[in-house]
């Protein structure tokens, strides 16, 4: 009786529950596509904002960072062992380390010569132009914008850097510090200055999640509870911990200014599209709040003689309640399967990568239509139930 009440009711109005259907289809349909997305963006996002460079920074203890924008200011005294610098992909979140780039820094005068490999700078710094090449030989070198600018050099010039000639292969446009400085080969610098398979500076790049409270937190001061938890949750702070204890003699530490303006994107993001998400199922809610509305007050009828005929309230709410929510689980199925498709047309469109969807967030959707639906559909549902069968038969008559 119950199975051919509800089928029987759903079969009436059909262009009413069509519009119910199609309200609730689209508001889950953005909030599927708009979950989908902020689940799994974290590391896309972070994967975008690894061309802005390192966001760890790993020095010799003896050096000091100078306020924390990642310039630095080295003693010679202290110095990393070049054989050290592997190490840093054996950690535990090895997986997460994106980019490494060892250097070595000295002065020619009022110059700054450093030496890098040209392969891992490129990868760590994408967004770097280079016009010419890289060197191939400890012949060559490459110099900064600004540098070249201010010397009147040009492409191909030969110049003379710590007493050897050297010819500029290429001209750096950074927008930082490296404009100004003249680039060799990591192994050529090493010779000049007698200092081989040594480094004073590892740019690391890391995918990380943004820091809270707990991220912030002194691990000194942390149980043994707290301090596996906070190693194995992969904030910058926690990774440059662990990269400290791998390599000897130095000191890792956040680039702030790169790893605060991260996790403020990934925050500002996620919170816009929690925001749309709550906007597009209120949405469907007050649009079958409208369409309900309208169909139980002609259905008073129906609802009075059931009343009347011994059917108690919570009985006929559950009747109407489970075609509603019938409408809503078809509207739901729907909208997630739309909104799975529109997840992996925002990936492939802003990321260039299809977005991965979790096959528990279509079923979460469809719980959550059937909500919307019976939340919708709550008030006037109350309201007809709560009128005089008495009433509403004489009124019929």
């Amino acid at each position: 009786m119950i199975v051919r009440f509800v089928r029987d009711s759903i079969r009436r109005s059909p262009k009413r529950k069509a519009l119910i259907i199609a309200a609730i289809a689209l508001g889950t349909s953005v909030a599927t596509a708009m979950l989908g997305v902020m689940l799994s963006i974290g590391d896309k996002i972070n994967v975008e904002l690894r061309q802005a460079g390192a966001n760890i920074l790993v020095t010799p203890k003896t050096a000091a960072l100078m306020g924390g924008t990642g310039s630095v200011t080295t003693n010679l005294a202290g110095d990393i062992q070049e054989s050290d610098v592997p190490n840093i992909k054996k950690i535990f979140w090895a997986l997460n380390i994106t980019g490494i780039s060892p250097s070595l820094q000295a002065r020619d005068g009022d110059r700054t010569i450093q030496g890098v490999e040209f392969d891992n700078l490129r990868q760590l710094n994408p967004t770097w132009k280079l016009a010419g090449r890289a060197p191939m030989s400890g012949s060559e070198c490459v110099a900064g914008e600004g540098i070249t600018r201010k010397n009147n050099w040009t492409l191909g010039q030969t110049i003379n850097v710590l007493g050897q000639p050297c010819s500029i292969t290429g001209i750096l446009s950074t927008g930082d510090q490296a404009d100004d400085r003249i680039l060799l080969p990591l192994a050529t610098l090493q010779s000049l200055i007698h200092k081989p398979g040594i480094v004073d500076r590892i740019d690391v790049a890391a995918l990380t999640k943004p820091e809270d409270d707990f991220a912030r937190r002194n691990p000194k001061t942390m149980t043994s509870k707290e301090l596996e938890k906070w190693n194995c949750t992969n904030y910058v702070t926690s990774i440059a911990s662990q990269i400290q204890e791998a390599v000897p003699g130095s000191e890792a530490r956040p680039v702030r200014r790169v790893a605060d303006s991260e996790g403020k994107i990934l925050d500002k993001i996620g919170g816009l599209m929690a925001l749309i998400t709550l906007a597009a199922l209120l949405s469907a809610g007050l649009s079958v709040w409208s369409l309900t509305a309208t169909t139980m007050m002609e259905r008073r009828g129906e609802i009075a003689i059931m009343q009347a005929i011994g059917g108690a309230r919570w009985l006929v709410a559950a009747l109407l309640g489970s075609e509603i929510a019938l409408i809503g689980l078809a509207g739901g199925i729907a909208g997630a399967l739309t909104g799975v498709w529109l997840a992996r047309v925002v990936g492939q469109s802003v990321f260039h990568d299809a977005i991965e969807i979790s096959w528990i967030l279509p079923f979460l959707i469809m719980l959550a239509a059937m909500l919307v639906a019976l939340a919708g559909a709550a008030q006037p549902l109350r309201r007809a139930l709560r009128l005089e069968p008495a009433i509403i038969l004489r009124e019929g008559i």
